[in-house]
């Protein structure tokens, strides 16, 4: 069955605005679905770059259309050479740990995004048109359904833009990631990967001299524990948190895979449940 979480319908509650003596005016839907919401902690961004990478469409949120607020809206079936003028704002605290459209849960201290129309999960550039900053970001949640905005953007990135108290901005963005795998000379489909639009190798099931995929950074252990118990339902193989030194991040990690047969298979069992990102390791 296609599950879809749209985070602007969360707690929403028929509340009124008292004008004058005693008139009620409705406030829009969206309005009264952010209510509430806020900053997270500076201090807790992740402040690595995204690896980019071409990877399979999301189990959920990639439904050909769907309706929000009584508007319907189409889903892109492909990224490619897409590019967006408009206005982008961001979200954060009310919506932190909860599902986003594609399943993964959203981390505000993490670089992702929402996107109306874009598939999930598509990496973008963000360029902010005032100044030229920009940040890449992976695209993994439906909206902001609001009309003049084309873009939300996690408290991170909205960070890293400097954007926080503006609370949003004038943007270009360019779709960076496509859903078609690159062929390879011997005509065989393999996944590439790229930072900053420089070309870098993505290990298949193939190799054998690494031993862990790593699903997961996150900058909270509850989040990192929620992936690790969702990987225990359907992974038949360890998986491991450990906390790095460096970034702070609780990784979540499968292995230790001793050999390639397993390395397939936990990578089948990863495409299966829609978890399409994630890194090969030593």
């Amino acid at each position: 069955m296609m599950i879809t979480t749209f985070r602007l319908l969360a707690g929403m509650l028929p509340v009124g605005l008292l004008a004058g003596c005693s008139l009620l005016t409705p406030q829009p839907a969206w309005k009264m679905a952010v209510a509430g919401d806020g900053p997270g902690e500076l201090h807790r961004i992740n402040v690595t770059d995204l690896v980019v990478a071409n990877l399979p469409k999301s189990r959920y949120g990639n439904p050909v259309s769907y309706t929000v607020f009584g508007q319907e809206y189409t889903v892109l079936d492909s990224a490619d050479d897409f590019k967006q003028w408009g206005t982008a704002s961001w979200y954060g605290k009310k919506f932190h740990g909860r599902p986003t459209s594609s399943g993964e849960p959203y981390d505000m201290h993490e670089l992702t995004a929402a996107h109306k129309n874009l598939p999930l999960p598509t990496y973008v550039r963000v360029t902010r048109v005032d100044n030229g900053e920009s940040v890449v970001v992976k695209v993994n949640d439906r909206g902001p359904f609001v009309g003049d905005r084309i873009i939300d953007l996690s408290y991170a990135a909205a960070a890293r833009l400097d954007m926080l108290e503006a609370g949003k901005a004038d943007v270009f963005i360019e779709a960076l990631s496509s859903h078609e795998p690159v062929v390879a000379a011997s005509g065989e489909a393999v996944e590439t990967a790229v930072a900053d639009s420089a070309p870098v190798a993505v290990a298949d099931a193939a190799v054998s001299d690494r031993q862990f995929l790593q699903v997961g950074a996150y900058s909270e252990e509850l989040n990192a524990k929620a992936m690790q118990v969702s990987l225990r339902e359907f992974l038949d193989a360890p998986t491991q948190i450990s906390l790095d030194d460096d970034t702070q991040l609780f990784r979540v990690r499968i292995g230790p895979l001793q050999d390639p047969e397993k390395m397939r298979l936990a990578q089948e069992s990863l495409a299966l449940a829609g978890i399409n990102s994630y890194l090969v390791t030593d």
